[in-house]
């Protein structure tokens, strides 16, 4: 009997194929990073024992455009020189149900000198081909982590990459980064190369994940300033994905409104950039992210955005209304004004 789907590991099958056990059809579908990894591990177990004639036995497919019979038909052809045959098909959701049939008849009797992989987002699992597969016990799907799984998740990833990280560190990198595992795993290679030779700390997280934050916050302002407004809500929705609260992003807006209204007063007044950086408590390096909309923005445009963003502070802490919903439409009202008063910035 298959295991349950929600129970498949890609750190399973990478330790099944690397003693050998390959089975002869496989199903990935569900988080795209543990999809990729299993994928990639029963790749490299297969093509790694075809040696040199790898080339000839790897064929990968399409499935929406090649159909699955194309697909099937190479899996059903013994492999050139080597024990097994490759053979991947992607896209296997995107394939309509009434085209799925020989797919069932294929997992009923599949060819042991081929090792077909099927790769898809989302499967219907009520598809008749789904439950062969899942009976035969070919099919993987691998659910989101929990949140509450993702630091043990880290830790799992960090031994294997003889990694040193702490508990703490674990734990504060899965709540600022998490859930998408690719950022995550991203993520944990930037700290080892941050950290060195000693173990990740919490310390480490909160200096890199911070300044990763800033400099996105830095980014959105700069893109409002200048009343660019499909790429503010770009940005605002890759900072949203990331799981950056809406309350937290009004708060550092807010704090970065306040520190180019202080910008744009000492530029008046004729002070230098040291000066500037120090009176506004910014890095020098990085004080241009200040400065550039502090020329560009007028005074009106930021007295109108601090109105805004008290607006939003309110709804944000006390409406039911959606926060995603409400943020958006804080930073295209205050790109909308920036872009409508252009003229009027640029004379500052």
């Amino acid at each position: 009997m298959a295991p349950p789907a929600s129970d498949d590991r890609d750190e399973d099958i990478a330790a099944d194929v690397a003693r050998g056990n390959i089975a002869p059809v496989y199903c990935l579908a569900g988080e795209r990073y543990l999809v990729d990894a299993a994928h990639a591990a029963i790749k490299t177990a297969v093509l790694a024992a075809a040696g040199a004639a790898a080339g000839f036995n790897h064929d990968s497919f399409e499935l929406k455009e090649s159909g699955l019979e194309a697909c099937l038909s190479i899996a059903r052809t013994l492999p050139m020189m080597a024990k097994r045959r490759l053979v991947v098909g992607k896209g296997i959701d995107q394939v309509k149900a009434d085209s799925l049939e020989p797919l069932t008849e294929y997992v009923a009797d599949p060819n042991p000198a081929t090792c077909l992989i099927l790769v898809g987002d989302k499967v219907d699992v009520r598809f008749k081909a789904f439950v062969a597969l899942r009976k035969a016990g070919f099919l993987h799907v691998f659910a989101p982590l929990r949140d509450n799984a993702l630091a043990g998740w880290l830790r799992t990833q960090a031994r294997a990459r003889k990694i040193e990280i702490s508990g703490d560190a674990a734990g504060a990198l899965a709540d600022l980064a998490g859930p998408d595992l690719g950022r995550l795993s991203q993520a944990l290679d930037q700290l080892a190369l941050y950290a060195g030779d000693r173990a990740i700390s919490l310390d480490d997280v909160d200096e890199l994940i911070a300044e990763t934050r800033q400099r996105n916050v830095f980014e959105l302002t700069k893109t409002i300033g200048a009343g660019d407004v499909p790429r503010a809500l770009a940005l605002l929705a890759n900072m949203l994905r990331n799981r950056e609260p809406a309350l937290r992003i009004q708060f550092m807006l807010a704090r970065q409104m306040r520190q180019i209204w202080r910008a744009k007063e000492l530029l008046a007044a004729g002070a230098a950039r040291g000066e500037i950086a120090s009176a506004v408590g910014i890095s020098p390096y990085f004080l241009d992210d200040v400065l550039v909309p502090a020329k560009r923005m007028s005074r009106g445009v930021l007295a109108r955005a601090f109105e805004r963003l008290y607006q939003s502070d309110l709804a944000l802490k006390s409406s039911r209304v959606d926060e995603d919903l409400l943020i958006s439409r804080l930073v295209q009202t205050l790109a909308e004004d920036a872009a409508a008063r252009q003229p009027t910035a640029a004379r500052g």
